[in-house]
């Protein structure tokens, strides 16, 4: 789909903007591998589901109830200003969704100086406990831009866990190498007041692309995670604001 940032190197030419968004990918994403569930680069959707035991696994470690990948799938945005989905809703183990394989091996490659800023951009879910937590996560189209969003399964201390990632001192500003061509990122943190529980923007921008601007929020409710990015050249903190309330109030209103 000509949304991907990444197609794969043996079928598509790499672009400049197209490497920029590939090399961003590893410190923008981790929820979900956001930028390539944005792009819809994963496999088919159902693959890698969460069993009733996985499910009642997690629900045993954390103590409280936990959603299954049917309920999840269900809380899930049908539409985003009238656009439904460009593929189909993905549910299943969060660490096993085809997006969050995708964008795995699609950015095993890039390198990241100061290599300490490699992981500190991440949107939350790099914790080993959410690996096997019950998810879903669907993508849209909306004019340029890509939008994605993820539910997750998870306890109040797991939760989180997906907000206490700070950016790492000298990590404002990072290069990142992808196929010999290395790219220049800013990257910034910011709280955001009376979306659910608590919850974070998140902003990495490419000196020189345009298009290549991801914005995600995270944030943890009563029973579950959710993150909602936008990647394209219209995106913005109050256009992903603006979604992830939505994205929350209609995913609270579901899992009620």
């Amino acid at each position: 789909m000509s949304l991907c940032p990444w197609p794969p190197r043996s079928t598509t030419a790499a672009t400049p903007a197209r490497s920029a968004t590939a090399a961003a990918t590893r410190l923008a994403t981790a929820a979900l591998a956001l930028l390539a569930a944005v792009a819809g680069c994963g496999g088919p959707a159902g693959t890698g589901r969460a069993t009733a035991t996985q499910t009642a696994g997690v629900a045993a470690v954390t103590g409280s109830k936990a959603y299954t990948t049917a309920q999840l799938k269900d809380a899930l945005l049908a539409k985003i200003s009238g656009d439904r989905p460009a593929a189909a809703a993905e549910a299943g183990a969060y660490g096993k969704l085809p997006d969050v394989q995708t964008s795995k091996q699609s950015t095993k490659d890039v390198k990241v100086v100061p290599a300490k800023c490699a992981d500190a951009t991440v949107a939350g879910f790099n914790s080993a406990a959410f690996a096997r937590a019950p998810a879903a996560v669907v993508t849209f189209r909306v004019g340029r831009d890509g939008v994605s969003e993820v539910l997750v399964s998870a306890s109040s201390q797991l939760a989180k866990t997906a907000l206490t990632n700070q950016l790492p001192a000298g990590c404002a500003h990072y290069q990142a190498t992808i196929d010999g061509k290395t790219y220049s990122y800013a990257v910034r943190q910011s709280t955001v007041a009376g979306l659910a529980d608590q919850a974070r923007a998140l902003n990495v921008k490419a000196s020189g692309y345009a298009q290549v601007d991801v914005w995600s929020v995270v944030y943890r409710a009563r029973g579950f995670v959710g993150a909602v990015t936008m990647v394209g050249p219209t995106a913005s903190l109050r256009g992903v604001k603006t979604l992830a309330g939505q994205a929350y109030s209609h995913a609270e209103q579901s899992l009620s």
